[in-house]
């Protein structure tokens, strides 16, 4: 008994099948529950305090003790239209079919070879699949929930996205940012404006020019996995009318951080950026900044990477070489809120976030393949 590439292909369509953008992903979550009933997990479905985008945890349960075992995935996609789902040319095609619907089913394809093997092994094999992590519409809210309030808790998970043919060490933790420039008063005509009033859209341009010289700074100083910390402004919001005195500007971004630093100290700091430019200017400024993910790191030399690692090597006969990443994802909340030893791998797709996007049917095998060779490993460390 092994992978089974058609059974990968029909579940991955399936899922694609059903729209499920961010915060609405209640019909992909009962589908999957389904699915994974179908294979013989004990399923629950945790509704409270996310009704909208359930919480899908599934469980198979080994027949001695030893380690509980996630593998995670996000049901939830961007809002982007795409062509309707499809499969063509060895490849599923749809909104989600990379990211990461087509890796959810790589995840439980795993998880079906273990269930019908009837075969023994150490302690628990859980799914998790969640609906909330796609910002800004979803910050890991859901998972946080169930790391921290609800109390679930395991020994190793694995995060199936992110690179197909690296080990990720270390990824940046990220932030959005919001500021609002505010002067007093209200808008006013040009020529009818006291001398002196400030103008938020100038004083806008100040902290524009401030980030630009603070990342100067930062590109000064590289972490050795994920590169020199950023600011970023993406967009500019001031003014009602071309000659109409504005009483407000907004500036919209985000802030990037290294492993070490905290989305605290990087709110202190911003603070301190902005503090003399509001005292000069007379406006207020208020920024603030709201987690998206923390920053990651794994050691690659953690029983849980060094498993990976050989699971990669037995599968394709290549090493799984190390490197850092810029972008975020919930690897980070495992390890933040739970305390749980984890490490990203999934399936290489094309196109996530795009106008395009599909994932070729043996890569998800290949992955699945992956996931039982790692289980394997664990379960010999038991």
């Amino acid at each position: 008994m092994g992978v089974d590439a058609d059974r990968l292909r029909d579940l991955t369509l399936a899922l694609v099948e059903v729209e499920s953008p961010t915060g609405d992903t209640a019909e992909v979550a009962r589908l999957y529950a389904r699915r994974l009933e179908e294979i013989g997990l004990e399923v629950e479905l945790l509704d409270d305090p996310f009704p909208a985008t359930p919480i899908v945890v599934g469980r198979l349960r080994g027949g001695e003790p030893g380690p509980t075992i996630v593998l995670n995935g996000h049901l939830d996609t961007v809002p982007i239209p795409h062509e309707p789902p499809r499969v063509e040319g060895g490849r599923v095609w749809g909104r989600g079919s990379a990211d990461m619907k087509g890796p959810v089913a790589a995840a439980t394809e795993a998880v079906r070879v273990v269930a019908e093997s009837g075969r023994s092994f150490p302690g628990e094999l859980v799914v998790v699949a969640i609906g909330l992590h796609e910002a800004p519409g979803g910050r890991g809210e859901d998972l946080t929930w169930l790391l921290g309030e609800h109390g679930f808790t395991a020994d190793y998970a694995i995060v199936c996205e992110l690179a197909g043919d690296r080990l990720v060490a270390a990824h940046m933790g990220q932030a959005t940012v919001e500021i609002e420039i505010r002067r007093d008063g209200m808008p006013t005509h040009e020529l009818q404006t006291a001398a002196g009033t400030p103008n938020p859209i100038l004083v806008a341009a100040r902290v524009i020019e401030a980030v630009r010289k603070q990342n100067e700074e930062l590109a000064a100083t590289e972490h050795p996995w994920v590169g020199a910390e950023t600011y970023f402004f993406g967009e500019v919001h001031g003014g009602d009318f071309y000659n109409r005195h504005p009483a407000t500007c907004r500036l919209v971004g985000t802030r990037r951080w290294a492993p070490g630093n905290t989305l605290g100290a990087a709110q202190a700091e911003y603070d301190e950026l902005v503090a003399p430019i509001a005292a000069e200017s007379g406006c207020t400024i208020d920024v603030r900044l709201e987690l998206v993910r923390d920053a990651y790191s794994v050691d690659p030399e953690h029983p849980l990477a060094v498993a990976l690692r050989g699971g990669y090597e037995e599968v394709t006969g290549e090493p799984l070489e190390a490197t850092g990443m810029k972008v975020v994802a919930d690897g980070a909340v495992f390890q933040a809120v739970g305390g749980i030893p984890t490490v990203y791998h999934g399936p290489r797709g094309e196109g996530a976030h795009a106008d395009v996007e599909s994932i070729a049917i043996e890569e998800l095998a290949r992955s699945a393949r992956i996931y039982l060779a790692t289980l394997e490993r664990l379960w010999a460390g038991a």
